[in-house]
Order: C-alpha cells, then sequence, then structure tokens
C-alpha cells in the first residue's frame, strides 16, 4: 500500500489531502485495530490518578483551613479569598494550558501543568504569612487548572468509540478517589502534634498535610513521562509515521504480538484538519502560539459550534455555580446546626431559621483562644461524605454506554435540584450528612457525564481549547456561587438555596439540546 500524498500550504500551515489515492483507514479504525488491553487499562489508572491529584488538591484547603485559621491570622473575608483564588488560577490556567495543549501536544502540557501544581503545593506549605500562601495557591490552581482538561483530551483521543464512556467514566470516579484520600491524609496527619514550631518559622501538621497532598500530583507527571503522545494529534500534525510507530506499540501491549503484526499501515487522514509543524524562534514561537489560541477561541464561535458553546458554557457554570456554591458551605451548615442543638437539644429548626444563631454566650470567643486542630469527627463526616459516590460512579462506569451521557446529564442535575432545594426543611445535623451524601452522590453522575460530552462534542484540532473554555464559564460559576452564598446565606437564606436549585434543574434541562454523542466516533 502507498502513502496518500500531502499538499502543504505554506501560508497557512495546513495539509490537504490530495485525492488521487483513496486507500487507508480512517482513525477510528486503526485505534480499533490496536485492541482494548493491558495499555488503555494502565493508561486509564494513571488518567485517573492525575484526576485525583486534581481533586486532592482543591479540597486540601477548605480542611485545613481551622487548622491554619491562627498560624495565617485568617479572618473570614481571608477565608472567602483562600477559597475563591484556587478557582481563579483554574480559571486561568484551563484556558492557557488548554490552548497550549492543542499547539504543543496533551502529553508534555499536561506534564508540565502537573508538576506546576505539585511545587507550588508543596512550596505553599512552607510560606509563613497569608499573602505568600495566598499567591502560592493561586499558583497552584494553575496548574490544576491546565491538567484536568488537559486530562480528558488526551485520555479520550486513546479510546475506540464503544469503549470511550466507560473509559472516560472511570477517570471521573478517580474524583472520588481523590476526595477519599484527601480525607485519609487530614484524618492521619492532622489532629497530631507532629513538625516543629520556631519563633520564626513553623512547619506543623496542617503543612505537612499540605507536602503530602501535593506528592500524586508530582508521581503522575513523572510516570505520564513514560507514556506516548497522543496518536491522533500527531497525525493532525501530519506525523503519520509517529502515529503509526505509536498505535503498533499499543497493540503489542494489548494483544502481546510483535508490533510489525499490526494490520492499518495507512491512515486515511480526509476529512481532519491536518497542520504542519514548523520550526521557528522562541519570540516568533511565542506570536504563533498568541495567534492560534486567539483563532482556535473564535473557531468555537463559528456558526457550526455555536450553538453548543453557549449550551456547553451554560450548562457547565450552572453545575458548578450549583455544586460548588453549596457543597463547600456544608461544614457551615453543620456547625450551625450543632450550636443551636447543644443548648436546645429538644428544638427541631431548618438551617434557614437559625442563620444568625451564634450560641448563647455572651462573650464571642476568637478562634485562636481554644484549640484550631480538626475535631477528627468533622473529618470522619467528611470522609463518609467523600465515599457516598461511589455507587453512581460505578453505575456511570458500566452503563454511560448504554444509556448515554445525556440521560446521565439531565438525571444528574434534576436529581440534585431536588437535593439542594431539600435543604430548606433539614432539620438535624444527621439530616444534613444524608443530604450531602445524596447530593455528591447525584451530582457526581453529571460531571461524569459532562466530561464525556466536553471531550466529544468538539473536533480534535479544538478539544483541548473548547475544554478549557467551557471550564473557565465552570470556574466563573464556582467562585460567583461561594460568592453569592457568602453574601445571601445570612441575609435571606431560602435565596442562595433555591437559587442553586433553579440554576442545577434548569441547567439539566438545557441537556435535552445537546447532540448524542454515546458510542460515535471522534471528529
Amino acid at each position: 500500500m502507498e502513502r496518500r500524498g500531502l499538499l502543504e500550504n505554506p501560508e497557512e500551515g495546513e495539509i490537504d489531502v490530495a485525492d488521487d489515492d483513496d486507500e487507508g483507514d480512517d482513525y477510528e479504525t486503526a485505534i480499533s485495530a490496536a485492541g482494548f488491553g493491558f495499555f488503555h487499562y494502565s493508561l486509564i489508572i494513571i488518567g485517573g490518578f492525575a484526576n485525583a491529584s486534581d481533586a486532592i488538591e482543591i479540597l486540601c484547603v477548605s480542611i485545613l483551613m481551622p487548622a491554619a485559621q491562627c498560624d495565617l491570622q485568617m479572618t473570614s473575608s481571608d477565608k472567602g479569598w483562600l477559597s475563591a483564588i484556587v478557582f481563579l488560577g483554574m480559571m486561568v490556567g484551563g484556558y492557557t494550558w488548554g490552548c497550549l495543549g492543542d499547539i504543543y501536544g496533551r502529553r508534555n502540557v499536561l506534564i508540565v501543568s502537573l508538576l506546576v501544581n505539585a511545587l507550588a503545593g508543596i512550596v505553599s506549605s512552607l510560606a509563613q504569612t497569608f499573602i505568600l500562601f495566598l499567591c502560592f495557591r493561586f499558583i497552584s490552581g494553575l496548574g490544576v487548572g491546565g491538567s484536568i482538561p488537559l486530562v480528558w483530551a488526551y485520555i479520550s483521543e486513546f479510546q475506540p468509540a464503544n469503549k470511550r464512556g466507560g473509559a472516560l467514566s472511570t477517570i471521573a470516579a478517580f474524583w472520588m478517589v481523590g476526595n477519599v484520600l484527601v480525607a485519609v491524609f487530614a484524618l492521619v496527619i492532622i489532629p497530631y502534634d507532629i513538625g516543629f514550631v520556631s519563633p520564626n518559622f513553623s512547619y506543623n501538621s496542617w503543612r505537612i498535610f499540605l507536602t503530602v497532598c501535593a506528592l500524586p500530583s508530582l508521581i503522575v507527571a513523572i510516570v505520564i513521562i513514560w507514556l506516548p503522545e497522543s496518536p491522533m494529534f500527531l497525525l493532525l500534525k501530519g506525523r503519520h509515521d509517529e502515529t503509526i510507530a505509536i498505535l503498533q506499540e499499543i497493540y503489542a501491549q494489548n494483544n502481546r504480538k510483535s508490533p510489525k503484526r499490526y494490520p492499518v499501515t495507512l491512515i486515511n487522514t480526509s476529512g481532519l484538519k491536518v497542520q504542519a509543524e514548523t520550526s521557528q524562534s522562541c519570540w516568533k514561537s511565542f506570536l504563533t502560539a498568541f495567534s492560534q489560541t486567539w483563532r482556535q477561541t473564535n473557531a468555537l464561535f463559528g456558526r457550526s459550534l455555536l450553538r453548543i458553546t453557549i449550551l456547553m458554557l451554560i450548562i457547565n457554570f450552572t453545575i458548578q455555580f450549583g455544586y460548588y456554591g453549596l457543597w463547600l458551605w456544608f461544614p457551615e451548615l453543620f456547625n450551625r446546626l450543632e450550636m443551636y442543638h447543644n443548648d436546645h437539644p429538644t428544638d427541631m429548626v431548618s438551617v434557614c431559621e437559625l442563620t444568625t444563631f451564634h450560641g448563647n454566650n455572651t462573650v464571642e470567643l476568637s478562634p485562636c483562644d481554644s484549640d484550631d486542630v480538626i475535631d477528627p469527627n468533622a473529618l470522619v463526616k467528611t470522609l463518609i461524605t467523600s465515599i457516598a459516590p461511589l455507587p453512581s460512579n460505578l453505575w456511570t462506569i458500566f452503563y454511560m454506554d448504554r444509556l448515554g451521557r445525556k440521560f446521565f446529564l439531565i438525571f444528574s442535575m434534576v436529581m440534585s435540584g431536588g437535593a439542594a432545594f431539600g435543604i430548606y426543611f433539614v432539620k438535624t445535623v444527621t439530616d444534613n450528612l444524608i443530604l450531602g451524601c445524596i447530593f455528591g452522590a447525584v451530582s457526581t453522575m453529571g460531571f461524569n457525564a459532562l466530561d464525556c460530552l466536553g471531550a466529544e462534542l468538539f473536533p480534535t484540532h479544538l478539544r483541548s481549547t473548547a475544554l478549557a473554555v467551557t471550564l473557565l464559564a465552570a470556574r466563573i460559576g464556582a467562585i460567583v456561587g461561594n460568592v453569592v452564598f457568602g453574601y445571601l446565606v445570612d441575609v435571606h437564606c431560602a435565596v442562595p438555596i433555591f437559587m442553586v436549585a433553579f440554576l442545577l434543574t434548569g441547567g439539566g434541562f438545557l441537556g435535552f439540546l445537546l447532540p448524542n454523542t454515546t458510542r460515535t466516533v471522534l471528529n
């Protein structure tokens, strides 16, 4: 079989496929011919732990706040900024790294983003002032924001159509693994008097916890060095021989056969936007990257993708406004109910009936006047709510390709909206724990489905950029959700709760307007 001719357009850097030879298999056939086995299972596990490491970095700050508030002299407003700064970093990092992933490759940029996350996390544990700590958590957020879209783009391009949903759902399920791991790390580290404290420098238990939380990102970044670049990305860069070589190696690992027995020798690139790579100076490369990033972003709002892009932006905003706007406030609601029932053990009230209650003490003590180590019982509750999504994660893993992405997205967001509405009627700490478990369990299905849709709705040459742009809207939703809830929860508790319920339900119904991508070929 002869290779199809490739004609380069030197002005636009694109390659057109000649029509003189129509032989060759399409990419979907080529990736399916490599089989599904050891390589894919290893890739899914590595990608899953990359996702888990992101979850750990996001959640570790909210867990350590009570222990760190005195060391860093944090006020309530400082804590609000600390929660928001990670999402601000993710918002900037997701867009930047995602676009670079479409230009320089998913694997290489993913490694760098994971390293940025890990190193910033480790250095932040050494910060002795709140401002320095805030800056390094922002940098950590830059890394987290980049690795999230790149993981989905990278892993999805190795999967055959009939396995993609299950593979991506498995990776999404590792978010729960990250939640569990960070709770376990906290439970075995923070309550104990370890580390050392001096007049000018301290490295106590919560700082050790922060260092441990950064290690998964560092380990995954090192492991990915031994993985290949996305074959689809290489194909679109005109690197046909490298694409075939990688597929041959995948075939050999999956089937325990010689790479030479891989049946595909030629991949038909008709219908794909193949782009040539050129050698440029650093400054020229920067300008080219900036220009291409702008073009790729504009392409998402072109006539063919405008409707899908807008729908995905709105849905991403609503699900993260609802999830993070409410989820991060569960500990506060727990605390208010505990305080009230300590003084009124026989009363039954909802959280909205005691928004201004601070106990019967006439003197309000500063948190630093008491033990600022986290109560292990609170960490056990965090662990319970982290494990709660396990059944729903298993359901999406085994049925994502059967029931479809839209089913899980719509079902999850409508159900989580109902759960959010139910918090208005919660009367006890136990009810809060149960509601938190239900809310987390049904929400995770929506995130899993949205992760699949984000990787499948957009063409390959725009996939990382699309994931970055939609996650930009998601981060804005998370930030706004936290701010709105914080401002309104003590003014009129029902308003933010009903806002969360309405946005989650409305975003779910918008899912009906999305096309079905279940078992379809990647563009």
